[in-house]
Formats: C-alpha cells, structure tokens, sequence
C-alpha cells in the first residue's frame, strides 16, 4: 500500500479532515504537524473538497523508518 505525508492549511481544515479520516481508517499524526494518510483517504479529502498538500509520497518501509526516527516522537 501507498501512503502520503501531508498538512492541511488551517486548524479547521485540519479538524474537518481528520475526523472524517479517523472514521475510514487509520492516520498517524506526526510532531511536525503532518499526517501520514493510506492513499485512497486523498480520494476522500478531494470529494469532500479538503485541501491538503502532499509533503512527500511514502511506501511502507519509508513509513516504518519515519516512526522509527527518534526525532519524530519525544521518548
């Protein structure tokens, strides 16, 4: 599966969107303020007309190493 980093333009954009994508499946927030998304949830934000930007297009081994860097998350 393809997964994408992404952030949302504003805080209400952001709570929109996040709800919507917590219902269909699984996101993980990241420090920085980026989310990490399954693909087909871009297809979603685009029906619902959410603007996001795509940070960077990820697989799941990039996604496994982003969890895994110790910058990412406080310990």
């Amino acid at each position: 599966m393809k997964f994408a980093k992404i952030e949302f333009a504003s805080e209400a954009d952001a709570a929109r969107g996040l709800c919507g994508l917590m219902r269909r499946g699984r996101i993980t927030g990241l420090r920085d303020g980026t989310f990490i998304v399954p693909d087909p949830a871009l297809a979603w934000l685009d029906t619902e007309e959410i603007p996001y930007k795509i940070v960077q297009k990820l697989n799941h081994d990039d996604v496994v190493q982003t969890l895994r860097d110790p910058l990412a998350h406080a310990v």
